[in-house]
């Protein structure tokens, strides 16, 4: 079942306020929690999500995994396959565990990313165009704006790839109101999206 990823990455936006996240937690922190809000969600749609899920030992650790059934023997249909990564060194080994080869391979695919630029956006972005083999892959990357530096990443840019195409983005701002983060949503402006398509 294909989902509809931008409207997950909607309703994270508008939900981020509830996770009650401030500047003064740490990374492990923010990872926790957006992986246990992407947990319920998953169980309140009816599908059966799991964390560090190996798919029975036939892959790499997920984060999180939904999936759509399970007949007592065997699981079938790996809906969704989530990674959460804070460390921007890690970013390129995120995008290989969600669209490397493997045995199962999952209908939908969510990287959550830190990346310290717009321009490592860029580069990224090149990769998974080259890399990714599945039909609906949203990368969500936090990052700084280039207007100025602030304790925590205050960008957030969401782009849908159909395999090797951008078919959609959004872009949302972070905010902190007595030092709880709240997310809102802003649009990219056409200059930012050189180089992107």
């Amino acid at each position: 079942m294909k989902l509809d990823l931008m409207k997950l990455f909607d309703g994270y936006v508008r939900n981020y306020h509830t996770f009650n996240l401030s500047v003064h937690h740490g990374k492990h922190s923010f990872t926790m929690t957006e992986i246990e809000y992407f947990s319920r969600l998953g169980s309140m749609l009816g599908y059966l999500p799991y964390t560090e899920d190996t798919a029975g030992g036939t892959s790499r650790p997920m984060d999180l995994s939904w999936w759509g059934e399970y007949d007592g023997e065997y699981w079938y249909d790996l809906i969704l396959h989530l990674e959460r990564e804070n460390l921007p060194d890690k970013d390129e080994e995120t995008l290989d565990k969600l669209f490397c080869d493997r045995e199962m391979r999952p209908l939908n695919v969510i990287g959550i990313m830190n990346v310290p630029s717009r321009d490592r956006i860029k580069e990224l972005l090149s990769i998974a165009k080259a890399t990714c083999k599945v039909d609906n892959a949203l990368l969500v990357f936090r990052t700084y704006s280039s207007r100025k530096k602030k304790p925590y990443f205050d960008e957030v840019q969401a782009y849908l790839l159909n395999k090797r195409k951008v078919t959609d983005t959004k872009a949302a701002f972070v905010t902190d109101i007595g030092g709880t983060l709240f997310m809102h949503f802003h649009p990219i402006n056409n200059s930012d999206q050189e180089g992107m398509e």
